[in-house]
């Protein structure tokens, strides 16, 4: 080839990539609080709504889309009247969609209404001694019908509620394994709340009037008045609770919400709808200029079509959101027919909007570097339908409910939320308002992989893992039970193997399996309702691997395979400073190379009702360790305690395959003695791992004999390992109060 040959052939190459580079080079729009939709939607001619630049892209995409686009907003705060849905028309198949903040400017989405002409009222009915001239009163926004939270600029201010009471345990109706009424004849005393002296009254305004009240230590219930009968002293709720009001007596207490009589300190707030009247009591004398009503739970949605009795769905794909600030957020409601509809013990209901943003029938999306705080409700759901979903280097504070929740649809042969990234992020306080809040929850949904995550002060659990259980599904002719409703019946029906002995029956259809949870950290769990762990899997699928977690300085316990849970492999993990246990386990699973260190008993042992108890679990390699002369390594459970289908004939644990374990605490060498005498732990051992700086969280292994002696493989025990990574943005992290 001569040289001019050659010089014409690079020059249409050349032109070829550029021609080629300006046709995938990303379309940019432009959104601005000072735009107008009627502009072109250029930096120079911005939008004004978001809803606006949708509509654009939606026509760009009628007219055969060939590249990307990014949707940038500028700095301000948008607010929004109506749920925006971005649906099978706002997608490409072959492009991607991305809404961000334009060079990391403030964008934040509420949708809280600002309160206006506050006056000081003298006196209303009702009110207080204490509060009388302290009382300011202003009109409901125009376009709000209720609401149940308020805030103060970046706020959320506290609702006027009664003190705590308590009544006695009703033991003459006979309660479900789950604490709901076994017979459905005895559903009424779900909606009965007895109450001492006068704590509830037959106010003007019931259905603004909430019960709050926790009948079993793992959930709260809220649910308005629908009437009361004051010579009985009953109150009588709308809807039906999940269990009855004080059935269990640990943590069972109740109080009254939303009502002038209980508005009685400064910084409280109540409102009543029949008036159309806001009531608030400022702790500086006056209402600020910042106060704002939610007229939102659902800010964002990214909705295909849900073909719910159909085994597909049609997913919206390639849309993404970056850098964006969710708040003001209103928080979830019980509703009529809502049972049987909730999830595990009622911790959210299935198929509800109630987050600021919500994947319903998606894939292939990202939601990167935003924020959500200050809410009543959740951050994040990913509903039905949610494949490849990326949540990844976000922020989530002081939500009233679930930081970030995966729900998929209910036990049978349809498994579509799967292969989702959680990581990267950050979860504290989520939970403010309903307790049962975890930090990040996958109910039937698996396949997943949440990692690098640092999940702290929070009421529940830093992360969840569950399915239905099976004493649930073993009642098909029941459908007012946790989860019931859910269930696709008559797939399993098509498909079942009845044969199999009940696990093993309905394993298939539990779809939370093969989720690896992996380099989280957690601190500071539990802090409302006990019962449960930091990090929990209950009646899920097989195959999850709960894998170097740091599980650090909790009041109650590390890591749980709770309730017909098998399969579960927990292995390269350190829990310090559990308070109460180091870990819950049931079920068939395997526990090994793990530290228990510091916590107040390392294992805890038992069945579950109803279930074959099979002695094939794995828990070795472990490293026990405590300076307390009270230390305990385990639990001893003794059968006969509670029905189960088959019992063992020894002792948990002394039908494991529990050996080459190392203790090393106070009365470490009669523990030893003792597990031996039963046939566990022949290789065993009690040897000193020579920690250098525990309490500084220096957790290397000095002593290299005991690690050879039991086949401990070191894993990397750096604090960096754990939880949030390098790349965690700066802004977010300093943040954070326990990072600075």
């Amino acid at each position: 080839m001569n040289c001019s040959a050659k010089s014409l052939l690079l020059f249409f190459l050349f032109v070829s990539t550029m021609c080629l580079t300006a046709q995938n080079k990303a379309l940019e729009l432009y959104v601005a609080t000072n735009g107008k939709d009627t502009n072109n939607g250029s930096i120079e001619a911005p939008f004004k709504t978001i809803t606006k630049a949708k509509k654009h892209v939606r026509n760009l995409i009628q007219n055969k889309l060939n590249s990307d686009i990014n949707v940038y907003l500028r700095e301000g705060n948008y607010v929004l009247n109506n749920t925006e849905v971005f649906g099978l028309k706002d997608y490409s198949e072959n492009y991607d969609i991305t809404y961000a903040s334009y060079n990391n400017e403030n964008v934040v989405f509420s949708s809280g209404q600002k309160v206006n002409g506050w006056k000081k009222s003298e006196f209303i009915e009702g009110m207080p001694e204490n509060t009388k001239g302290k009382i300011w009163v202003a009109d409901m926004p125009a376009n709000i019908e209720t609401f149940r939270t308020l805030f103060d600029g970046e706020k959320r201010l506290t609702r006027a509620k009664s003190a705590e009471f308590k009544m006695p345990v009703n033991t003459k109706v006979r309660r479900a394994d789950s604490q709901n009424t076994y017979y459905n004849k005895d559903r009424i005393h779900l909606r009965m709340v007895p109450y001492p002296n006068n704590e509830i009254k037959d106010w003007d305004n019931l259905s603004d009037v909430e019960v709050f009240f926790n009948p079993v230590p793992w959930n709260l219930n809220f649910i308005q008045l629908e009437s009361v009968d004051t010579v009985n002293k009953i109150g009588y709720l709308a809807f039906e609770a999940n269990a009855m009001p004080f059935t269990n007596s640990k943590h069972s207490v109740a109080w009254v919400e939303n009502v002038i009589d209980y508005l009685d300190e400064p910084g409280e707030w109540c409102v009543n709808t029949k008036t159309r009247k806001i009531y608030y009591w400022p702790k500086d004398g006056q209402p600020s200029e910042h106060i704002v009503a939610p007229k939102l739970m659902e800010y964002f949605k990214v909705e295909g079509k849900i073909q719910y009795d159909l085994p597909n769905d049609i997913p919206v794909k390639n849309i993404h959101f970056k850098g964006l600030t969710f708040t003001h957020g209103d928080r979830s409601v019980w509703f009529k027919n809502r049972k049987g509809w909730g999830i595990q013990h009622d911790w959210d209901t299935f198929d509800y909007g109630n987050a600021m943003l919500r994947f319903r029938g998606a894939e292939n999306c990202s939601v990167t570097e935003c924020r959500f705080t200050n809410s009543g409700g959740s951050g994040m759901r990913l509903d039905l339908h949610a494949q490849n979903i990326l949540v990844e280097k976000n922020y989530i504070d002081y939500v009233g409910h679930m930081g970030i929740i995966l729900i998929g649809y209910g036990p049978g042969t349809k498994d579509v939320n799967k292969n989702n990234i959680i990581r990267n992020n950050i979860v504290h306080h989520c939970g403010e308002v309903i307790w049962h809040g975890h930090g990040i929850f996958a109910w039937q949904s698996g396949e997943n992989l949440l990692e690098h995550n640092y999940v702290h002060d929070v009421p529940r659990k830093a992360m969840g893992l569950c399915g239905v259980r099976c004493q649930i599904l073993m009642k098909p002719d029941d459908n007012f039970d946790e989860a019931s409703r859910t269930i696709r019946w008559s797939e399993i029906e098509k498909t079942i193997d009845s044969t199999l002995e009940p696990q093993a029956r309905y394993t298939p259809y539990l779809h939370a399996r093969n989720n690896k949870i992996q380099h989280n950290r957690a601190e500071r769990t539990l802090l409302k309702l006990s019962d449960g762990s930091s990090i929990n899997v209950s009646g899920a699928g097989m195959g999850n691997i709960l894998e170097h977690n740091l599980i650090y300085d909790v009041p109650h316990i590390g890591f749980r395979t709770d309730d017909w849970q098998d399969g579960t492999i927990i292995r390269n993990n350190i829990v310090h400073k559990a308070a109460n246990k180091g870990i819950i386990h049931k079920g068939v699973n395997t526990i090994e190379n793990n530290m228990f260190l510091e916590c107040g008993y390392a294992f805890h042992f038992r069945a579950y009702p109803q279930q074959y108890f099979v002695p094939e679990s794995d828990i070795t390699k472990n490293i026990i360790y405590s300076t307390n002369e009270k230390f305990k390594a385990n639990t001893i459970f003794k059968w006969g305690k509670m029905f189960v289908h088959r019992a063992g004939t020894k002792s948990i644990p002394y039908e494991y395959n529990m050996d080459y374990n190392a203790y090393y605490f106070p009365n470490a060498k009669k523990d030893l003695a003792l597990k031996q005498k039963n046939g566990i732990e022949a290789h065993g051992v009690i040897m000193d791992p020579q920690f250098k700086n525990l309490e500084g969280q220096n957790y290397k292994i000095y002593n290299k004999k005991l690690l050879k002696k039991i086949g401990f493989k070191p894993f990397d025990t750096d604090l960096s390992s754990f939880g949030i990574t390098k790349t965690y943005p700066k802004y977010f992290s300093k943040l954070d109060p326990t990072l600075n």
